[in-house]
């Protein structure tokens, strides 16, 4: 099976990794068997450096640039660039490139009549001892909270159909929930392995407690939805 894909990036104070992000997202997706058509759609979210004119120097003719006229998060981001894509499939990455392009192949290979969403999984995590203590802290509370089952429900590297984000309630941090809120809306979620790299250029843009904060107030946002959220509503 052959998709047309619209990939997602959002960038923050991103510069020195525009060039190498954008090279090897079009050399992955040409190569990519899956994939018959697609663009490439990099949101600026705000920055303050040279990403929004990297990304123009950059861009070629699959290429749509999405620029914000302030910093709005990752949340805010994601959904700017979804609503400018023009393919009813979605890939979702970050632009640090700690998780490859080329693993999207695996992705929509597992992409299949009894699966709306696939969402990877890092393995061999390259963050240092802290980082990776925090996330599975995180994650083994998160179950707990919100009883699913997702291994690491934060990897950034994503496959979905448009439909699954469609009616979503929008707020910030939601992307870090997204497999949970898709899932909680009777679409079907399946996790694989991707491979994760150390960050070659730029800087993280949260600390450890930061994140693990933003993380848990989010959370209990999430599980109120999950016991009030109506749904899909199907009509005869």
């Amino acid at each position: 099976m052959n998709f047309d894909f619209s990939v997602v990036v959002p960038l923050f104070n991103e510069e020195e990794n525009v060039g190498r992000l954008i090279d090897s997202l079009t050399e992955s997706l040409e190569r990519n068997r899956f994939v018959a058509d697609y663009e490439l759609v990099c949101v600026d979210d705000g920055s303050a450096d040279n990403t929004l004119e990297k990304l123009r120097s950059f861009a070629t003719a699959q290429t749509v640039v999405v620029s914000l006229p302030h910093n709005s998060g990752q949340s805010g981001a994601l959904t700017a660039g979804m609503k400018a894509s023009k393919f009813s499939l979605l890939g979702l990455i970050d632009g640090d490139l700690q998780t490859s392009p080329e693993d999207f192949e695996i992705l929509l290979a597992a992409l299949d009549d009894n699966c709306d969403m696939v969402t990877g999984v890092r393995v061999d995590r390259q963050d240092t001892l802290i980082k990776r203590i925090a996330s599975r802290v995180a994650n083994g509370f998160r179950r707990r909270v919100l009883g699913d089952s997702f291994r690491d429900i934060g990897c950034p590297l994503k496959v979905l159909r448009r439909e699954c984000v469609m009616e979503i309630p929008l707020f910030d941090s939601f992307h870090r929930y997204l497999p949970h809120l898709v899932q909680m809306q009777g679409y079907r979620v399946r996790e694989v392995p991707v491979r994760h790299f150390p960050r070659l250029a730029g800087e993280t843009k949260y600390g450890v407690w930061d994140r693990t904060w933003i993380g848990l107030q989010s959370l209990y946002v999430v599980r109120w939805l999950g016991r009030h959220y109506i749904g899909r509503v199907s009509q005869d």
